[in-house]
């Protein structure tokens, strides 16, 4: 749980230090959303000026599409993944088929998400003490890094092939 204005200030971060180090930032990875489901933004969407300073700074934004799908049973995002600053990432299974958490709409990109081993924080399947804690979890939030990472290695792909000017943005 957190407040947008972290995120903001996290993103106005990466804005602001994008090339300070020898290689600079590229990517971002948003696994978090809200109660949500649309297909336009809602009135409070408070992160687009970020989202979209960031897109103009050619980085790529990835950003979990949303696990309400059985709630809201209509095609649509969480928000920030409705954005159109970003790229939102839906959840395949096993089989490469839509998870049913899975929320989606005809822009998503789709990645594994569904018992992906990771590190989990202590209070996930309840508090033991052990600070590293590994678990297999589902979601978007579990999809979306395979999409961010994907876009560093194509980046950097294009890169090694010459292109010079490589520019980012959503589907």
């Amino acid at each position: 749980n957190g407040y947008f204005n972290w995120v903001d200030q996290a993103l106005q971060w990466v804005h602001q230090h994008r090339n300070d180090y020898e290689f600079p930032i590229t990517t971002v990875n948003l696994s978090l959303g809200t109660e949500w489901n649309a297909n336009t933004l809602p009135s409070w969407a408070t992160l687009e000026t970020s989202l979209k300073q960031l897109a103009d700074d050619g980085i790529f934004i990835s950003v979990a599409a949303g696990n309400s799908f059985l709630t809201y049973n209509a095609a649509g995002l969480s928000y920030p993944a409705g954005s159109s600053s970003v790229t939102p990432v839906a959840s395949v299974d096993a089989s490469g088929n839509l998870s049913r958490f899975s929320q989606r709409n005809q822009n998503v990109l789709a990645a594994p998400g569904e018992k992906i081993m990771s590190t989990l924080p202590d209070a996930f399947y309840g508090s033991d003490g052990n600070k590293n804690d590994w678990g297999a979890a589902s979601g978007t939030s579990m999809a979306s890094p395979y999409v961010a990472g994907a876009s560093v290695l194509v980046r950097e792909a294009m890169q090694d092939l010459g292109y010079q000017q490589i520019t980012t943005g959503p589907i």
